[in-house]
């Protein structure tokens, strides 16, 4: 089996799942604050989210949807870091450890 094809049988359902599952969050959340009469729309803190979920408020939906649909793209690059270090391509190991690090570094400095 080619490279490329284990690469793309990684990555491919990865963005595709996340894509879905982020858009279905945040048509459940719209539709919900339109059952519920809902107006007021803000972001969930992420600590916060679970027990917002509980409680069913749409716009702990719509934060998740949003957080989801931001880490979709990370979790492509960290499925493909799995895929080169199975494949021992050490080139991309290095360059998608370095594209997670830099991430972490800017979450870790924007979280200060």
């Amino acid at each position: 089996m080619p490279p490329q094809t284990t690469l793309c049988d990684v990555v491919q359902p990865i963005l595709r799942w996340g894509m879905v599952l982020s858009l279905v969050l945040m048509f459940f959340g719209l539709v919900l604050g339109i059952i519920t009469g809902s107006e007021e729309g803000s972001v969930v803190p992420l600590d916060e989210i679970p027990s917002q979920l509980l409680e069913l408020d749409p716009s702990a939906f719509l934060t998740l949807g949003i957080v989801l649909l931001i880490a979709t793209p990370l979790a492509r690059v960290f499925g493909s870091l799995c895929v080169f270090i199975r494949e021992r391509d050490r080139k991309f190991i290095m360059v998608s450890f370095a594209v997670l690090l830099m991430v972490t570094v800017a979450v870790l400095l924007g979280a200060a």
